[in-house]
């Protein structure tokens, strides 16, 4: 997410809009009894995932965007903002949610700019005027809770009009993943040639690049969940991230049970990538002919070893490293590489609890917390499953 500078007093309603624009300044404004509350909000807990800023024919009316719940409850947009600018950040116009909107768990909500009349069936709701028009040429669209920007995008104009502008449907839908510009494209034609875009439903892959810049190497692997051979799929920068890691197990030795937790946003071979510790150690994954494969959403577990009677009872690794990790406190980092371009990288300064590991949660970094168990010896952490949130 990239976010604007945050106002001092946002629209209420489309008639304080119109005041603003006269009076031509942002003033603080006492709150009303009766504006709906927002708190609790937190940056990537929805994700824009597409919109068309330019329709066939007039775009007033038929203009959309929609949201992505990534989360495991359902959300309510009532007291959030929507806005949108030119690309520089100017002319913002925005819309409260006033009422309920809600969003269940890993589902999508479309929002529109009808006018007038019925919501056409793939619109959920509607902002009315006052965003006026989405920019064609580009520009940026957003939500906020107050001064927490929950997810903020740049677009940029599409190839032409009716065409939507999508997330890779490659790429798990995530705020702050869905900044990069090569993670968005013109929704692709469908094989019946179509309608190119889908509101209310997971988008089609973007295209793979071609040339210098394609994600597809030049070797082949056998995949475990096709028994097909096939290019290796490269990740990009961005596509993983780290997750978790454990330095001082307590059911076996550090030499057998130390693990790493890695989260994929797309699908993507780990073969080829190095794994690396800020002591100069470091393994290059791979396990030919088999594909180190990782689906869009998933987790791997990297360990010393994957037999689980060693390791201290770890979900199946997906690949091994021969280093260790340091229980003491200093500067530690972790990372990933491929060619000698880096993919992803976690650092901290803590030193290991024993029985403990150490999560990553976006830009905040906690314990595993009390209620996250594994193995026989009920060590805490996740490994290989989404990490319990951090405590507050």
């Amino acid at each position: 997410m990239m976010p604007l500078e945050p106002r001092k007093c946002a629209p209420r309603g489309t008639w304080i809009l119109a005041a603003l624009m006269l009076v031509g300044s942002a003033c603080e404004e006492p709150a009303r009894s009766d504006e709906p509350a927002c708190e609790g909000w937190r940056p990537g807990d929805l994700v824009i995932t597409e919109l068309l800023p330019d329709p066939e024919g007039t775009d007033t009316g038929q203009e959309w965007m929609e949201l992505y719940n990534p989360g495991h409850a359902a959300v309510e947009l009532r007291g959030l903002m929507l806005y949108s600018a030119r690309v520089d950040g100017t002319q913002e116009r925005a819309y409260l949610f006033e009422e309920s909107v809600p969003v269940a768990a890993r589902d999508y909500v479309v929002l529109g700019d009808v006018r007038a009349g019925e919501l056409p069936v793939h619109v959920d709701h509607s902002y009315g005027d006052a965003l006026r028009v989405l920019g064609n040429a580009g520009g940026v669209v957003g939500l906020r809770c107050a001064e927490v920007v929950v997810d903020e995008v740049r677009y940029s104009k599409t190839s032409r009009a009716g065409v939507s502008r999508g997330y890779d449907g490659r790429r798990v839908p995530d705020a702050f993943d869905n900044d990069a510009p090569e993670g968005w494209c013109d929704t692709p034609a469908s094989l019946d040639g179509g309608v190119r875009a889908s509101p209310g439903a997971p988008n089609a892959a973007c295209p793979e690049p071609s040339g210098a810049d394609a994600g597809v190497s030049l070797g082949t692997c056998l995949s475990p969940r096709t028994g097909l051979s096939r290019s290796v799929s490269r990740p990009h920068p961005g596509d993983l991230v780290f997750t978790e890691v454990m330095a001082d197990p307590k059911a076996v030795a550090d030499a057998q049970g130390e693990w790493v937790e890695v989260y994929a946003r797309r699908d993507v071979d780990l073969n080829g990538v190095t794994l690396a510790n800020e002591s100069g150690g470091r393994t290059v994954l791979d396990a030919p002919p088999r594909c180190l494969e990782m689906r869009a959403g998933s987790y791997a577990v990297l360990a010393h070893g994957d037999d689980p009677a060693l390791n201290g009872g770890l979900p199946p690794v997906l690949g091994t490293f021969g280093f260790g990790l340091s229980n003491t406190a200093g500067l530690h980092a972790l990372r990933l590489s491929l060619d000698g371009v880096v993919l992803a990288e976690a650092t901290w300064t803590g030193a290991a609890v024993p029985g403990v590991s150490r999560q990553w949660e976006g830009t905040r970094e906690c314990l595993a917390p009390e209620g996250a168990r594994h193995g026989s010896a009920g060590e805490r952490g996740t490994p290989g499953q989404e990490n319990l949130p951090c405590s507050p």
